[in-house]
């Protein structure tokens, strides 16, 4: 179990070899952050990506589900499109619909 635990400590670098968590913080450490980098970017992707596919959702206005926090790409602008939406924002949302259109 100890070797176990030394080699634990030496592949994540927090054996102290090069100073005080040195080893960490520039080898496995460091990985945290690009951790949260990709984190992010698939939040950011999630939040501007159309409802109804994976493509970017158009601002401005024009993909904007009236009465709804959805947006929709260039291809689901249509009124069919808008209308599903808007039934399934009022399934999932009921509170959050009667909000906005009020």
């Amino acid at each position: 179990m100890a070797s176990l635990w030394h080699w634990f400590l030496h592949v994540t670098g927090a054996s102290n070899e090069g100073g005080t968590a040195y080893g960490f913080w520039s080898g496995f450490g460091a990985d945290i952050e690009e951790f949260g980098v990709v984190v992010l970017a698939v939040g950011v992707y999630r939040r501007h990506k159309c409802k109804s596919c994976w493509r970017p959702a158009l601002k401005g206005g024009v993909g904007r589900v009236k009465g709804t926090h959805f947006e929709t790409c260039h291809l689901h602008t249509n009124e069919d499109q808008h209308e599903q939406l808007t039934q399934l924002h009022r399934l999932r949302h009921g509170a959050m619909h009667d909000h906005l259109n009020q």
